[in-house]
């Protein structure tokens, strides 16, 4: 897909256009659980196949069993611009057409349907996520500026918030970061706090402390590509996994791969191609960091519409969920799903350069000291003034260990832990401090 330059008139083309194969996911309120929540949709039928009903669903992967949670359709339409989960609330969160829709992930009723507003000027709020660093929805702010009677309109983005209760649009850039974006693209990490989209064969990182550029990179495939699409972030290998379009035509050739953002070389995990020939866009794009699952929906070899999951070690299929095809009704279709483990709990490490008691700090404001790191049997952790609380998690953000010591020194047993990255959390006098470490 070409990136979308920010013209009204050619985004709710690629809106309608893009209303894919588009049905509901997502399920368990644990974040420990093996269910996807979505939006499940039967299209309309005649000449308005655009309507349809909408439900919030969800699909258990180990069985395959979706299961419909809304008693009654939610909307008609939906955008492909995003959609989130916060696990804390238990919500789920989409778009139709210009309202910004809350629904209670337990019952699967709306609580909350408002307009979208940007105070500062009419905007869309495109390729959002949630930010469990923060518990944040985060995304792109996108309007068209016109130059005058005659003369073309320029397009402007801007790193952006919503309310959803309200549905108000808080712009953190203090300019334009942008024109235009590749609508099925973004990701955000939340140990470092930046989010990233793509953009004319570029990956961009916006750093969402202040909304400004934090890097860019020309995407570049040393083993062959096109397009690095529906890409997100796992918080379990702090990677960024995506679909690697080969070619531009169907029948697709589609690879499974991952991003480096601070060189943006794509790298290919799949030996070999995936055996699907068309997938659905951005929403369409989540992960288990405790398995190790990427999920996606695609049209499958047998025919008909299923979800998804490849390894992200071997890029190998794992599973693949057939959509359901109810007898003598219209066909289902499953789409914009979210996991519920998905960065759960994620802690950001990274300093607010805005107000340094706002992140979590890399300045070692109590002369810490952890070591060795690497570790192996035993980490120890050292500072020049008394740690209150300590808190080890791993990179999904489960908790391996937390104490409250009130001294200036403890040991930690590892012998029993995983291979892989943790975060250390300290709570001191002067506040609150994050190491990365590694076993």
């Amino acid at each position: 897909m070409k990136s979308k330059h920010l013209n009204h008139n050619t985004m709710n083309y690629f809106k309608t256009l893009f209303l894919l194969l588009i049905c509901g996911l997502h399920v368990t309120l644990s974040a420990q659980s093996n269910y996807l929540y979505g939006l499940m949709r039967t299209p309309g039928v005649g000449t308005n196949t655009s309507a349809g009903t909408i439900f919030l669903s969800k699909l258990d992967v180990n069985t395959g069993i979706f299961t419909q949670i809304s008693p009654s359709s939610l909307a008609y339409a939906f955008n492909i611009t995003g959609s989130a989960l916060d696990p804390n609330t238990e919500s789920y969160f989409f778009e139709s057409f210009s309202d910004f829709i809350s629904v209670d992930m337990t019952s699967g009723v709306t609580y909350a349907q408002n307009m979208m507003s940007n105070p500062i000027a009419t905007s869309y709020f495109d390729n959002f996520r949630f930010n469990t660093g923060d518990s944040t929805i985060y995304g792109l702010a996108r309007r068209s500026i016109s130059n005058g009677i005659g003369q073309p309109a320029t397009g402007e983005l801007y790193l952006a918030t919503i309310d959803p209760n309200s549905a108000e649009i808080t712009q953190i850039s203090p300019q334009s970061i942008g024109s235009s974006y590749t609508g099925i693209s973004n990701a955000i990490n939340p140990h470092e706090m930046v989010y990233y989209y793509s953009s004319a064969s570029q990956i961009i990182g916006l750093d969402m402390y202040t909304g400004q550029v934090y890097s860019t990179h020309p995407i570049t495939f040393p083993q062959g590509g096109m397009y690095f699409d529906n890409f997100t972030y796992n918080c379990g290998d702090t990677s960024i996994y995506g679909l690697i379009r080969v070619n531009n035509t169907p029948p697709l050739t589609v690879q499974f791969g991952k991003i480096n953002p601070q060189t943006g070389v794509v790298t290919q995990i799949s030996q070999s191609p995936l055996p699907y020939s068309m997938y659905s866009a951005n929403g369409s794009s989540t992960i288990d960091p405790i398995n190790g699952i990427y999920y996606f929906a695609a049209t499958l070899p047998q025919g008909g519409y299923g979800v998804i999951g490849v390894s992200v070690t071997t890029g190998t299929v794992v599973s693949e969920n057939p959509f359901p095809t109810p007898s003598g009704s219209s066909p289902i279709y499953f789409d914009m799903m979210r996991h519920p483990s998905d960065c759960y709990q994620a802690a950001p490490e990274r300093l607010n350069p805005n107000n340094g008691s706002a992140g979590l700090s890399k300045v070692n404001k109590s002369n810490i000291n952890v070591a060795p790191n690497p570790f192996n049997q035993q980490l120890n952790i050292s500072s020049s003034s008394n740690i209150n609380t300590l808190i080890l998690r791993d990179a999904q953000g489960k908790i391996f260990t937390q104490l409250t010591p009130a001294s200036m020194s403890v040991s930690i047993e590892t012998a029993a832990f995983a291979s892989g990255i943790y975060f250390l959390e300290l709570h001191t006098e002067n506040g609150i401090e994050m190491v990365k470490v590694v076993k």
